[in-house]
C-alpha cells in the first residue's frame, strides 16, 4: 500500500510536469495571413501594394512555379489570373501598384504583362531566361539569362543593350525611372554592377562570393546583395561600399529591401526568411519547414511573401508576426519557469519517499542492487573491457551512432551543422504526398519478387547439378568458373549492360536488326514500358556466385549416409532433391531469403547507374529518392523520416521469415 501511495504521489508530479510543458508544443506560424499550394516548387514571388496606399483587394502576389504558371493572387489570397508560359518560371516581378508584371521563363521567353494578365510583349534570348526585372513606370525591363548575358529592353520590348557577361548571371533589379532608370546586377564573379539606361556600367562592387540575389531602394540609394556563402551584404548605392552584413545559416536563395530601405528581408536555403532592420539586426525569423526559394517584402514593409521548394506560398502581417512573436517569447518563459518548477517538484518528491518510506527505501535498495552488482563484475574484469573499448568506441561511432541519429532526424528538419527542429510527423506527412516515392514501393516489390525468385532458382539449380557431378575434378572446375564473376565489381556489370543497352550502338538492338527484328528495336531505359524490365533482365542467366556458393555449401554439409541410403532404396536424383536436399537447405534458403529481401529493398546503384529512377517514375525506388532527398534536395530531415520507413519494412520482412521459415534444426528442436 505504501508503496502504491508513493507511485501515485510521483505519477501526479508528472502528471503535472506534463500538463504544463503540452503548451510548449501548440505554435503557430506568427504573422501568417493566408498561404496557397501550387502543382510544384515556387522559383519566384513579388508583392505589389503597401497596406497605406491598398485596400486588402488592391494588393498583389505574383507566384511563379516550375509547372510553367504564373498565378495572381489579391491580398487575401483568393485568385485573380493566371499566365502559362511553356516552360518553367523562374523570374517574376511586379511594379509597385501593380500595372506591369514581367516573367522570365525557361522557355528562353521574357514577358511583359499588364494588370489583367494580358501580354504586351515578349523577348526571346539564346538560352534560358532566369531571372528579370521591371521599372516603377514599366519604361524599363532587365532580364539575366543562361546565355552568360544582360538585356535590358524599353516599354515596347525593343532590345536597348545587351551585355555578355561571359560569366553566370541571375541577380538583377532596377531602381529609378524613365531616363533615369537604373539596372543593377549581380554575376556568379562576385559583382554587383549598376548600369544606365543605356548600358554605360556606373559602378562595381566586388564581393566574396558569387551573387544570388539583389535588391535596390526605390532610388538606389541602398542596394541589398544575396551571396553563395550566406552572407546578406547593404552596399552604399553611391560608392560601393559595404555598410552592414548579415549571416544567414546557409545560402542566400532570395533578397528583398523596402522601397525606403526602413527593413529587408532575406531567404535562405536553411528555411527561414530573416527580417531585418534598416542597420542589419534582426527583427524576426520566418521559419519555414523547407528550402526557401523566393522572398520579397511590400513597398512600405508591411507584409511579405515566402516561396518554399515544396510549392506554397505564404503572406505574412509584420506587425502581426511582432505582436504574435512577444505573446509566444512570453508563454514560453511562464512555461519553462513551470518546467522547471514541476520538475524540481519531482526531483524533491523522489528524494523525500526514498529517505522517509520503508517503501521508497526498499525501491532503492532493489533498483541499486543490480547495476552495483554489474559494476563490481566489470571492475574485476577491467583489463578485458579495457581491451575492447576502442573496438567499442568504433562501433558506437559509425554503425550505432548514424544508425540511432537517423531515428532521430526522421522527425526533424535537419540541415547538418546548421540546424535541427522538430517537426514531428511533418516529413512522413510529405511522404504520403510525395509520388515518387509512393510509386517506387511498387517498383519495390518488384524488385524484391523477381530478386528472390532469381536466387532461389538458378543458382539451386546450378549447385545442385555441380554437386551430382561424378567427377570430382569437373566439379572443382565448373564451381571455379561460376565463381570467378564474383571478381568483378558490380558497377562494372551494370556499365557493361548499359552499353548493351545502347539504342544507337548497344549489342542487344544491333542484334536485332541483324536477325530482321528491327521493330523491336527502342531505347530500353527511355521507355518507360520496359525500362523496368530491362533493368531485371540486367545479369542474365542470374547465377549468383554467392548464393551458389551457400547452396553448394549446403549440400557438400548432408551427410554421405542418408544420400548413400537414398540411392539403395532407389530414389532419382529429382525425388531425392526435393525429399532430402531441398528440406536439409531450409537454412541457406532462410539466410538468402533474409539477405535478398534487405538488398532488394535497399536497391539504390542498379537504378542509379542505368535510368536515374525514369523515365518519369517508371524505375523509382524508396532509396532512389533517399538519395536524391539527402543530397540534390538537401532535405535530410526526409531522407532519414525514407530510411526508418525501410527499416521498419526490412525489420518487418525479417521478423516474418524467422518467425514462419523453419530450418531442419529448428523443425527438430
Amino acid at each position: 500500500m505504501k508503496i502504491k501511495r508513493a507511485i501515485g504521489g510521483i505519477g501526479l508530479a508528472l502528471a503535472i510536469l506534463l500538463g504544463i510543458a503540452l503548451p510548449l508544443a501548440a505554435q503557430t506560424p506568427q504573422g501568417l495571413l493566408w498561404e496557397r499550394v501550387v502543382a510544384t516548387r515556387i522559383e519566384a514571388v513579388a508583392l505589389a501594394g503597401a497596406t497605406s496606399q491598398l485596400s486588402e483587394n488592391g494588393a498583389r502576389v505574383a507566384v511563379g512555379s516550375r509547372d510553367n504558371i504564373l498565378r495572381l493572387f489579391d491580398g487575401t489570397g483568393n485568385p485573380l489570373w493566371q499566365f502559362e508560359a511553356d516552360n518553367s518560371i523562374l523570374g517574376v516581378d511586379i511594379s509597385p501598384d501593380g500595372q506591369w508584371l514581367v516573367v522570365a521563363s525557361e522557355d528562353r521567353f521574357v514577358y511583359l504583362l499588364n494588370e489583367a494578365g494580358g501580354t504586351l510583349w515578349q523577348f526571346k534570348a539564346a538560352r534560358s531566361m532566369n531571372n528579370a526585372a521591371v521599372a516603377k513606370d514599366g519604361s524599363l525591363v532587365a532580364a539575366t539569362s543562361d546565355d552568360l548575358s544582360v538585356y535590358a529592353l524599353d516599354a515596347d520590348g525593343n532590345l536597348l543593350w545587351q551585355e555578355a557577361l561571359g560569366i553566370g548571371v541571375r541577380a538583377v533589379d532596377i531602381y529609378g525611372s524613365g531616363e533615369k532608370a537604373r539596372v543593377v546586377v549581380g554575376s556568379d564573379d562576385g559583382l554587383v554592377t549598376i548600369y544606365s539606361r543605356t548600358g554605360k556600367a556606373l559602378l562595381q562592387a566586388e564581393l566574396d562570393y558569387s551573387v544570388r540575389s539583389v535588391s535596390a531602394m526605390s532610388n538606389g540609394a541602398r542596394i541589398l546583395a544575396g551571396a553563395n556563402d550566406g552572407s546578406a551584404i547593404l552596399l552604399n548605392g553611391a560608392n560601393g561600399s559595404e555598410l552592414w552584413r548579415f549571416e544567414a545559416e546557409d545560402a542566400i536563395s532570395s533578397v528583398s529591401l523596402a522601397a525606403d530601405g526602413s527593413s529587408a528581408l532575406v531567404g535562405s536555403e536553411d528555411g527561414s526568411a530573416y527580417l531585418l532592420a534598416d542597420d542589419g539586426a534582426l527583427i524576426h525569423r520566418f521559419q519555414q519547414a523547407e528550402k526557401v526559394l523566393s522572398v520579397a517584402l511590400a513597398p512600405d514593409g508591411s507584409r511579405l511573401v515566402v516561396g518554399a521548394v515544396s510549392g506554397v506560398a505564404r503572406v505574412y502581417d509584420r506587425e502581426k508576426a511582432l505582436s504574435e512573436a512577444a505573446q509566444s517569447a512570453a508563454h514560453q518563459q511562464r512555461t519553462i519557469g513551470g518546467v522547471i518548477g514541476g520538475a524540481t517538484l519531482l526531483a524533491l518528491l523522489g528524494v523525500w519517499v526514498a529517505r522517509n518510506t520503508a517503501a521508497g527505501q526498499q525501491v532503492w535498495r532493489r533498483s541499486s542492487a543490480a547495476p552495483w552488482a554489474v559494476l563490481q563484475t566489470m571492475w574485476k574484469a577491467r583489463l578485458s573491457y579495457l581491451l575492447i573499448l576502442p573496438t567499442l568506441a568504433l562501433l558506437l561511432t559509425f554503425n550505432y551512432y548514424p544508425a540511432f541519429s537517423g531515428l532521430y532526424h526522421a522527425f526533424t528538419d535537419w540541415s547538418p551543422g546548421a540546424r535541427t527542429e522538430w517537426v514531428g510527423l511533418a516529413n512522413f506527412r510529405f511522404l504520403l504526398e510525395d509520388r515518387f516515392f509512393l510509386s517506387g514501393f511498387r517498383n519495390a516489390a518488384i524488385l524484391v519478387v523477381v530478386s528472390i525468385v532469381k536466387t532461389m532458382t538458378v543458382p539451386l539449380l546450378v549447385s545442385v547439378f555441380i554437386f551430382n557431378l561424378r567427377n570430382r575434378f569437373s566439379q572443382y572446375w565448373f564451381r571455379t568458373l561460376f565463381v570467378v564473376p564474383i571478381v568483378l565489381p558490380a558497377v562494372v556489370e551494370i556499365l557493361v549492360w548499359n552499353n548493351i543497352y545502347d539504342p544507337a550502338i548497344g549489342l542487344l538492338n544491333e542484334s536485332l536488326k541483324l536477325i530482321g527484328l528491327e521493330e523491336f528495336t527502342r531505347v530500353w531505359y527511355g521507355d518507360a514500358r520496359v525500362a523496368l524490365v530491362s533493368i531485371l533482365f540486367i545479369g542474365v542467366p542470374w547465377v549468383n556466385a554467392f548464393a551458389l556458393l551457400i547452396f553448394y555449401g549446403g549440400l557438400i554439409s548432408i551427410s554421405n549416409e542418408i544420400i548413400d541410403a537414398s540411392k539403395v532404396d532407389g530414389a532419382s536424383a529429382w525425388r531425392r532433391f526435393w525429399k532430402i536436399e531441398l528440406p536439409l537447405l531450409m537454412g541457406q534458403i532462410k539466410l538468402l531469403l533474409i539477405l535478398n529481401f534487405i538488398n532488394a529493398v535497399q536497391t539504390f546503384e542498379l537504378v542509379f547507374l542505368t535510368t536515374g529512377g525514369g523515365p518519369g517514375a517508371a524505375t523509382y525506388t524508396p532509396a532512389l529518392e533517399l538519395y536524391y532527398m539527402a543530397m540534390r534536395m538537401d532535405r535530410m530531415g526526409v531522407a532519414s523520416a525514407i530510411g526508418m520507413v525501410l527499416f521498419l519494412i526490412i525489420l518487418a520482412g525479417t521478423v516474418l521469415n524467422i518467425r514462419y521459415v523453419k530450418s531442419s534444426t529448428e523443425f527438430e528442436a
